[in-house]
């Protein structure tokens, strides 16, 4: 049980540092308008924002960033997945929490099947 907790306290630890850094990618990504021959304005992003991991594009203002990294006090998102999109962007999210919630848990069931196998 005591090796439980420690492993727990690991994630627990990862999920805080995880969720404390942003580091992103956003790039110019235009589409084409098959009724008008302009292509639209349009940025892509992909990363780590504010607890989660982060996909999806953006319309402008504003030109892509590129590479972004910043350190912030730890910002957790309260959903463990989110998907939207709109006519200005949309994005799919996973969170941090769920991913090492996740992991933990299939360490745990991992772990409970080895030592059954043991005792039989």
């Amino acid at each position: 049980m005591r090796q439980a907790v420690r492993w727990l306290i690991r994630y627990v630890i990862a999920v805080v540092l995880l969720s404390s850094i942003d580091v992103t990618y956003e790039w110019l990504s235009p589409l084409e308008n098959t009724e008008v021959v302009t292509r639209l304005e349009w940025y892509s992003f992909i990363g780590l924002r504010n607890g989660a991991i982060w996909f999806g594009n953006r319309e402008p203002p504003g030109p892509a960033d590129g590479l972004t990294v910043e350190v912030h006090q730890p910002a957790f998102f309260p959903l463990p997945f989110y998907i939207d999109a709109g006519p200005e962007g949309g994005a799919m999210v996973l969170a941090v929490w769920l991913i090492g919630l996740s992991l933990w848990t299939v360490r745990l069931l991992l772990r409970q099947a080895r030592s059954e196998h043991r005792a039989h």
